[in-house]
């Protein structure tokens, strides 16, 4: 009786369970030796569900991006993980209801928002070819109508933003609100760096933003946290499947032994296997591959290496500080320009593009803010001390209530206190390098393609591949999972579900399982 091919997955996250699972379940356990080995103390990756204030957070991913079709929102609901009884990060309705204000220390009337943030959300849904192009006319929510000239002639959702905003600002000639309404549109604009981790949007590649896809319905948390999905998909697996704290620090492939692959662990350890599905972040393969001791040997070919270095990779940091009162409003941050009057020099740079503080719930005295690009990389060094100094001061400037004492005093004797800091260090972390990738200009969809393309490639006409024995070439050596890889859903926790799916369903097809 021949040996079952031995199938390695490094990596105990999304796209590596989902995997791990789908090739444990439909194939009786009886197809494959299979094991997951995962460089951290834990699983779920870049999901990680924590406690902050005795409430229930998300250090990472935390939404489901549209409930209508995701498989996540599939998966939580077998779970029973959208119902707790637990205060959880669930962002309500009542949080949404944000106050605006600006440098300068005035609260931005909504009259003087809201078509800004029409404006915004009209030029991302142009970019993202949600919306065709109306009628040649220009209104204030729908200021780039008829200007065919944009689509042409934009290289980076940056540039596109930036011309639909002067369009705008033409179009209206609103000078005396000019400089606050392009200091609104630079905060939607610093939300938007949170979504897609790019640390300026004019890195974020134009052509590539409309084949983004998302799921229609509503975007909600899971109420008894990211990683219960995590949990669901590892409870099929067999104890000793899942192995922590292995790191591999380097992968042997095209060997010729048959052409197994040999993975060696930063423990002097080495295990050997037909199939790896390599499941790592973008991050660490940028690394892997400009390390002097790379990761790969040999070292991957050029079409996927090159690809590797053209996408965009970013950090995106989430800061989470606990207040001494309750019913702390949802604050938008409005931030003028360096040569602005209303400049405070006091306001630390890296609280300059963060766009919200709010409670994660309407009775919560947890605050939440999110630092994208240079701030949240700057974040992760910052002490306690520091990082509480710099809120405050940032919410006394805007507010017009002064600090004093660590306080920030209102003129109706109101107190705010913050008693606890809380961030996540995505940047630093050795195991993932940053939070999650994007379609920098220079690079496009091919690439995210690329990326997913097995190992070694394999001449479909002759059946040969790059071994030097071309009559024992072993297929599927290298497989490549994770959200990085997959064109239309990139940097979600459902895009790593889709390409974990895709890397199981592609071995067993291979060793033609019924799937």
């Amino acid at each position: 009786m021949s040996k079952k091919p031995r199938v390695v997955i490094i990596g105990a996250g999304m796209a590596g369970l989902t995997a791990a699972n789908k090739l444990y379940t439909h194939s009786n356990n009886t197809t494959f030796d299979l094991s997951v080995f995962e460089g951290g103390s834990r699983i779920g990756g870049r999901i990680n569900t924590s406690e902050f204030s005795s409430e229930r957070i998300e250090m990472g991913a935390t939404w489901i991006h549209g409930i209508g079709g995701s498989p996540v929102y599939k998966i939580a609901e077998e779970a029973g993980s959208l119902v707790s009884d637990e205060p959880w990060e669930c962002m309500d309705s009542t949080v949404n209801k944000a106050r605006t204000f600006a440098e300068g220390g005035f609260e931005v009337d909504p009259s003087v928002v809201e078509p800004i943030s029409g404006l915004f959300n009209a030029l991302m849904e142009l970019a993202q070819g949600k919306k065709k192009e109306k009628e040649n006319k220009i209104t204030q929510n729908d200021v780039v109508s008829g200007l065919g000239c944009i689509y042409e002639n934009a290289t980076s959702v940056g540039s596109f933003l930036k011309t639909g905003f002067d369009a705008y600002r033409d179009a209206t000639g609103n000078g005396e609100n000019g400089s606050l309404e392009e200091a609104i549109f630079t905060m939607f604009s610093n939300t938007q760096r949170t979504y897609t981790s790019a640390d300026d949007l004019s890195t974020l590649d134009y052509a590539a933003e409309s084949e983004y896809q998302m799921f229609p319905g509503e975007e909600i948390t899971i109420a008894k946290g990211y990683v219960s999905v995590i949990h669901h998909l590892a409870s099929a697996l067999p104890q000793g499947v899942i192995q922590l704290d292995r790191t591999v620090s380097k992968i042997e492939w095209e060997s010729c032994e048959e052409c197994p692959v040999r993975l060696h662990f930063s423990d002097g350890s080495v295990v050997f296997a037909d199939h790896v599905i390599v499941t790592v972040s973008l991050g660490v393969l940028k690394a892997g591959i400009e390390s002097d001791d790379e990761l790969f040997s040999p070292p991957l070919p050029e079409f996927k290496s090159d690809a590797i270095k053209r996408l965009g990779y970013g950090v995106v940091n989430k800061l989470f500080v606990e207040v001494s009162e309750r019913n702390f409003p949802s604050l938008q941050l409005v931030f003028g320009r360096e040569d602005s009057d209303s400049r405070f020099v006091k306001i630390p740079w890296w609280m300059r593009r963060t766009a919200t503080i709010a409670p994660i719930h309407s009775n919560s005295k947890v605050l939440l803010s999110w630092f994208a690009g240079k701030e949240a990389i700057e974040l992760e060094k910052l002490t306690d001390e520091e990082i509480i100094d710099g809120v405050l001061t940032t919410i006394s400037c805007l507010t017009g209530k002064q600090v004093k004492n660590g306080y920030v005093n209102g003129n109706d004797n109101e107190v705010l206190r913050i008693t606890k800091v809380l961030k996540s260090k995505w940047g630093g972390d050795p195991l993932f390098r940053g939070s999650y990738s994007y379609v920098a200009v220079g690079s496009s969809g091919d690439d995210l393609d690329a990326l997913a393309e097995p190992l070694p490639k394999i001449n479909k006409k002759s059946g040969q591949g790059k071994c030097h024995d071309q009559t024992k070439v072993h297929e599927l050596q290298v497989m490549f999972a994770g959200e990085a890889t997959h064109r239309t859903h990139y940097s979600t926790t459902h895009g790593a579900y889709y390409s974990g799916m895709r890397e199981a369903n592609r071995l067993l097809k291979h060793y033609k399982c019924d799937f």
